[in-house]
């Protein structure tokens, strides 16, 4: 999977050669394109969407899949520089109930009377540096 910016498009209507490697031009839009990277993650794992940038008054969830028959909420973190931590140490506590409370939201809505399925929270965390993607990871169950 690959994401092409603008000088992308731009050298491949030209017929050059765009390098294969994840680039970002710029760097306020590293959060959207870390969450197509995580997405692809998943998806190479196996997984199947349910919903992503999901929203309700108790905060969002960036991916929600079904990994088998577990129901998986994943935050996506991304960082260019570690100055402020590695990205998987930045879901503090605070962050982890905000993200309960929204998993809770989310099943309370899906599964209204039904029997609710075993759920995790898993965290995608990615590196990035001068603009490329250079480490990413998954932490699966990395909070109850």
């Amino acid at each position: 999977m690959q994401f092409l910016t603008q000088a992308d498009y731009n050298r491949k209507a030209r017929g050059t050669p765009i390098p294969w490697a994840w680039y970002m031009a710029d760097t306020n839009k590293l959060g959207p394109r870390a969450e197509d990277f995580a997405w692809g993650l998943l998806k190479k794992r196996g997984d199947k969407l349910v919903a992503r940038n999901f929203t309700c008054p108790q905060g969002e969830l960036d991916l929600v899949t079904w990994a088998g028959d577990t129901l998986v909420f994943t935050e996506v973190r991304a960082r260019s520089s570690s100055a402020f931590g590695s990205p998987a140490e930045t879901v503090t506590r605070g962050k982890q109930e905000k993200l309960k409370r929204a998993a809770n939201w989310f099943c309370v809505q899906t599964f209204r009377g039904k029997p609710l399925p075993s759920c995790r929270f898993d965290v995608v965390w990615i590196a990035a540096k001068d603009g490329a993607i250079v480490d990413s990871g998954i932490i699966e169950g990395a909070f109850c």
